[in-house]
């Protein structure tokens, strides 16, 4: 949203107020005994009725100066909080800041912890927080307010504090803290219960934050079960709306809806085929397509498009070109994976058309890196230099939520540098992925057994051999153990491996490694993918140091008839492309 808060107002929220003196108050005195003293006095002076009304006077007195105290500081807490919140519907969120803590100060100064007010406040300055992208400051209003409801958060509060839980875990899940962004989510489940609907507090949405937290930490098994569970609640309760819609009605009135009122800042939407679900398949085809099964992930891809294509014609429900991006980047991945690249330059070529006036950073140079990855299969060189140059500018431009992006891209780019023989600035490339990968994903994210890959392949083409092969083992181990040894993405370490003995000279070792990276490449991808390539480039390298020549003649013709079928354009014709078959079958008969 925008926001029109000034600096002033910026500077009026970080300076504290200070704590002015004020005089004392009588009803801090020992009350008590003052009365009871004039009291007795009167009584010895043989004036009961004097001491009966000094007694009265003082009573009234002292409770009056308490009333108007309490009532002064109480009002003052009220009235700053109503300017805040009115700040707050315009969208100036750092004019409501700045309210909002003059507010707090005063609450802490004149009402116990545990009070409403305070408890309010606590929770206004997380969402606006949350609202200006300070997440780190939101985390620690959402903690106070927390503490200060023991962890007992009432039935009228779950809906909006498990909301605030969900913004706080989201930006957990992008810092790389996805054990915090799991307890939030968890904690959010158990504030709003077993009673879903289609606002942002059901437990249909609680469920697909919790699977996206579980896929970006790598999880993928657990994000299919999350992502599966989401939709089948989603599913069942669009049912029963079908059914109470559908059934006669016997006398007048509305019938009550399943689902609950809408949390802060959102619109409740009637179930189906909707956006969300929209959102869901998605997820849940980007994890069967991290998980190898590629076909699946199609399928899932295939039905969000046809719900982006349903709600593009809706009136009431308008979809804007970020679900369309979204749709069309996971087809074109699967696209790319397994060889189909003139499908997905087509559908690169529309997503592309729509991203060019979005404003989600993030999401265009995620677009581009993935049009990097395509350019880079087909080799064309140069557009892949070009987009990857895109792509960081686009990132420059990003608020927060990039490092992951920027991992992938750090990555593509250090493989770009290997293929066109830039060793070092490759190697330049992979340090600063590595970096951002283990800041926002882990050690053992298996997108960091991808960058591992390249890294190795980089060590052993300047003759690191010692730093290649341990470094193609690590890759090795840890997507074993996060993926399992049957995964395709497995057949990159296994090629990285072979590289790396082949140049220690351990050729029996290099062609087993080599023989499983084919074998594992083949079964999900087919025996005619393009990038089955360099893995017959390696084995003819270790077949010809063997002194097999005859096998090595074979396995370099089918490597050259891989090339010439992705070198040739739909017309059967050659393409332009910064190599050729010839050249590749000149430098295997001469090698140097």
């Amino acid at each position: 949203m925008s926001e029109t808060g000034s600096s002033m107002g910026m500077r009026r929220a970080l300076v504290p107020i200070g704590i002015r003196a004020r005089p004392a108050a009588l009803y801090r005195i020992p009350v008590t005994l003052m009365l009871l003293g004039l009291f007795m006095m009167a009584l010895q002076a043989g004036q009961p009725l004097l001491g009966l009304t000094m007694l009265m006077t003082a009573a009234i007195t002292t409770l009056g100066f308490a009333w108007r105290g309490a009532g002064r500081s109480g009002s003052a807490v009220l009235s700053l909080r109503d300017e805040g919140d009115a700040r707050l519907v315009d969208g100036r969120y750092r004019e409501a800041r700045a309210l909002y803590e003059r507010s707090l100060a005063l609450a802490e100064r004149e009402l116990p912890p545990a009070a409403p007010e305070l408890l309010v406040n606590y929770y206004s300055l997380a969402a606006v927080n949350s609202m200006l992208h300070d997440h780190a400051r939101a985390g620690r209003y959402l903690e106070e307010l927390l503490r200060g409801l023991d962890d007992r958060v009432p039935a009228p509060w779950a809906g909006h504090v498990a909301w605030l839980m969900r913004r706080v875990a989201h930006h957990c899940s992008r810092q790389g803290d996805h054990a915090r962004a799991q307890q939030l989510c968890r904690r959010a489940l158990d504030l709003v219960g077993d009673a879903p609907g289609a606002d942002d507090n059901t437990v249909r949405s609680l469920l697909d934050d919790l699977a996206w937290v579980e896929h970006h930490a790598g999880h993928y098994a657990e994000a299919e079960v999350l992502f599966r569970e989401g939709l089948s609640v989603h599913e069942q309760f669009r049912d029963m709306v079908l059914e109470q819609a559908q059934r006669p009605r016997r006398r007048p009135g509305q019938g009550r809806s399943p689902y609950r009122e809408p949390g802060p800042a959102t619109a409740s939407t009637s179930g189906g085929l909707d956006r969300a679900v929209a959102y869901s398949l998605l997820g849940l085809g980007w994890t069967i397509y991290e998980r190898g099964r590629y076909d699946e992930a199609r399928v899932c891809f295939e039905r969000a498009r046809m719900i982006a294509m349903r709600l593009a014609v809706a009136p009431l429900e308008p979809v804007g070109d970020g679900l369309w991006i979204e749709v069309l980047r996971g087809q074109a991945a699967v696209a790319v994976t397994l060889g189909e690249y003139e499908q997905a330059q087509a559908l690169y070529g529309e997503a592309d058309q729509r991203s060019v006036d979005a404003d989600e950073a993030v999401q265009r140079a995620a677009l581009l890196v993935d049009m990097g990855w395509l350019a880079r299969c087909q080799r064309r060189y140069d557009d892949a230099e070009a987009l990857g140059r895109a792509a960081l500018e686009a990132l420059g431009r990003a608020r927060e939520g990039a490092a992951a992006v920027a991992s992938a891209l750090h990555e593509s780019l250090a493989e770009l540098r290997r293929r066109q023989g830039k060793i070092r600035e490759g190697q330049r490339h992979v340090r600063e992925a590595q970096e951002l990968a283990g800041r926002c994903l882990g050690s053992d994210h298996p997108r960091m057994a991808g960058i591992l890959s390249v890294a190795a392949r980089l060590h052993a083409a300047r003759s690191e051999t010692v730093e290649a092969e341990r470094t193609a083992r690590l890759s090795l181990t840890v997507l074993e153990a996060s993926l399992g040894a049957d995964h395709p993405r497995m057949s990159d370490a296994h090629l990285a491996l072979g590289e790396a003995l082949l140049a220690r000279g351990r050729l029996g070792a290099a062609e087993r490694s080599l023989g499983l990276a084919l074998e594992l490449r083949q079964r999900a991808v087919g025996a005619e993918h393009p990038e089955l390539v360099e893995i017959l480039e390696a084995q003819v390298a270790v077949l010809r140091a063997s002194c097999r020549e005859d096998e090595a003649q074979a396995v370099l013709e089918r490597a050259v008839q891989l090339s010439e079928r992705l070198l040739s354009g739909p017309d059967g014709t050659s393409g332009s492309t910064s190599g050729s078959a010839d050249g590749m079958l000149a430098h295997h008969e001469h090698p140097a």
